[in-house]
């Protein structure tokens, strides 16, 4: 990515992240160990619907055990400005799980783990997400497990000074460079529900696919450290904009 561009993106995050009523999507599971761990994300297969009242996501994510079998803490974090993430459903190998926790994700001190009580296994989630989900998976010895993830969102209402009034969807990889090694392939499909390609301002990074007549955006990595975010703008439609004025929902 040029430069030019990532001043763009990051410009454009820094306008997203002081908006009020902002709602941007953090995402990839991760782990709060991530110089321990000998688990690696194989490959990852993300489907984003996106809506201008919802956006919709299913992930699934490949994991591979290169270690000794034991529990692996797994995360995944809830946006800055976020509540909850709706619906949020969870399924190891296709069986759903019920012990998604909530946790406090902000750091007391600097650094990738925190050890407290003398007990080395004393850690939390690395980054500046103010909660995370998380549960426990049982991890055996030198194999494979696959994760699956659902819910969905609201996008984020930002405003541009050229632009005006948008709508702001992020959807971040980096958090799934806390597992070992590179992820091998991760292929990131936004499909546009109710959104002309027309009114797409600008998605990024470059280089996506568009595919069924500009309706469909896919991203596609191949062994990499993510690094990129998916992010997507776009302007609101006639009624989103009345329903803003007149503060309806």
């Amino acid at each position: 990515m040029s430069s030019t561009r990532t001043k763009l993106g990051i410009a454009l995050v820094a306008v997203a992240l002081v908006t009020v009523g902002l709602s941007a999507v953090w995402a990839d599971i991760a782990t709060p160990r991530p110089q321990w761990t000998m688990v690696r994300m194989e490959s990852e297969t993300v489907g984003i619907t996106l809506g201008e009242k919802k956006v919709a996501v299913e992930a699934t994510f490949n994991m591979y055990n290169e270690g000794k079998a034991g529990p692996v803490k797994m995360g995944y974090p809830v946006g800055l400005f976020e509540t909850d993430l709706k619906d949020f459903v969870v399924t190891i190998d296709d069986k759903a799980i019920e012990n998604v926790k909530t946790e406090a994700g902000v750091p007391a001190t600097e650094g990738p783990m925190m050890r407290g009580n003398g007990q080395p296994e004393s850690y939390r989630f690395e980054g500046p997400y103010k909660q995370w989900k998380v549960w426990e998976v049982a991890m055996e010895e030198r194999a494979p497990k696959v994760i699956k993830l659902k819910y969905w969102v609201e996008p984020a209402k930002i405003k541009d000074a050229e632009k005006g009034d948008l709508l702001f969807y992020s959807y971040t990889l980096k958090t799934g460079a806390t597992w070992k090694g590179k992820v091998n392939k991760a292929v990131v499909t936004v499909t546009l529900d109710g959104v002309t390609p027309d009114r797409i301002v600008r998605s990024l990074p470059v280089g996506a696919v568009a595919s069924n007549a500009g309706k469909t955006l896919t991203w596609t990595m191949a062994s990499f450290k993510p690094t990129d975010n998916i992010d997507i703008t776009f302007r609101p439609s006639a009624a989103i904009k009345t329903a803003a004025l007149t503060g309806r929902r």
